[in-house]
This record gives structure tokens, C-alpha cells and sequence, in this order.
């Protein structure tokens, strides 16, 4: 009987903080292909070229804000789903966040990892909702 192969989901963490993005790479690593950028135009360029099923993004980096990538992303058809990570949460951030689609939002200061890895996990096994919609509007009314 052959073993069952356990799919291997991609991860992208984009935050200016280095040593956040190590700690995060090094915590989500066991269980998921970790990628890192520096940026939101970083991470914009990665998401652009890579398969990733979700990005945890910080939402206050210099060149390009979180939010700013993420609205780019959508703007260009990147269906990846997206975690809001910061230390500043903003109430017109958190509105827009909504209105992008933004699948989480996590405070940095007292974050609860457990939580976060169970969330990341929940959007990389369940079907993206991109493709429910897309199935959805397939079907004649």
C-alpha cells in the first residue's frame, strides 16, 4: 500500500521586518513552502510569477503599503488569498480590507501563532473562493 502524499501548499510572507519574516518562515516551514519578501513591491513581483495559496501580508512597509499590493494583486486577477499581519490597524485599512476580500486580520502584538497556522491552513485546504464564484456563474439561471 503506498503511503499517502501530503500536498505541499505555498506560503508567502511579506513584511519589512526581517526578523518577523524569519520567525514566521521558521514557524510555518514544517508544513508549508515558505517564500519571503521584503516589500509590497516584492511581493507583488512573487505573487505575480509564483502559485501561492496564501499570502500574510504586514499592512505598513515602506515602497508599497500592504493594502496598496493587495488592491494591486486584485486589480491584476491574482486570486491568492490574503491575511492582513500588522501593528497599526487602521479602521479604513480594515474597511478596505473587506472590500478587496481580505480572508483574515491579525494584530502583531500578542498574536496567538496557533491561530494563525490554523487559518492559513483553513484557505490552503479549502477550495479558494474565486473558484467557487467562477463555478457558481458557469451555471445557467
Amino acid at each position: 500500500m503506498m503511503a499517502e502524499i501530503e500536498r505541499q501548499y505555498c506560503l508567502l510572507i511579506v513584511d519589512d521586518e526581517i526578523e518577523i519574516g524569519n520567525t514566521y518562515r521558521d514557524y510555518f516551514v514544517r508544513g508549508f513552502q515558505v517564500k519571503i519578501a521584503k516589500n509590497g513591491q516584492e511581493g507583488l513581483e512573487k505573487l505575480r510569477t509564483g502559485e501561492f495559496n496564501v499570502a500574510i501580508v504586514d499592512l505598513l512597509m515602506p515602497k508599497m503599503k500592504g493594502i496598496d499590493m493587495i488592491r494591486q494583486a486584485r486589480e491584476e486577477g491574482i486570486n491568492t488569498d490574503m491575511i492582513i499581519l500588522t501593528g497599526h490597524g487602521e479602521r479604513d485599512e480594515a474597511v478596505e480590507s473587506i472590500n478587496l476580500e481580505v480572508n483574515g486580520w491579525f494584530d502583531k502584538s500578542g498574536i496567538e501563532m496557533p491561530k494563525l497556522l490554523k487559518k492559513v491552513k483553513e484557505l490552503s485546504e479549502g477550495i479558494p473562493i474565486y473558484q467557487i464564484r467562477q463555478i457558481l456563474s458557469a451555471i445557467p439561471e
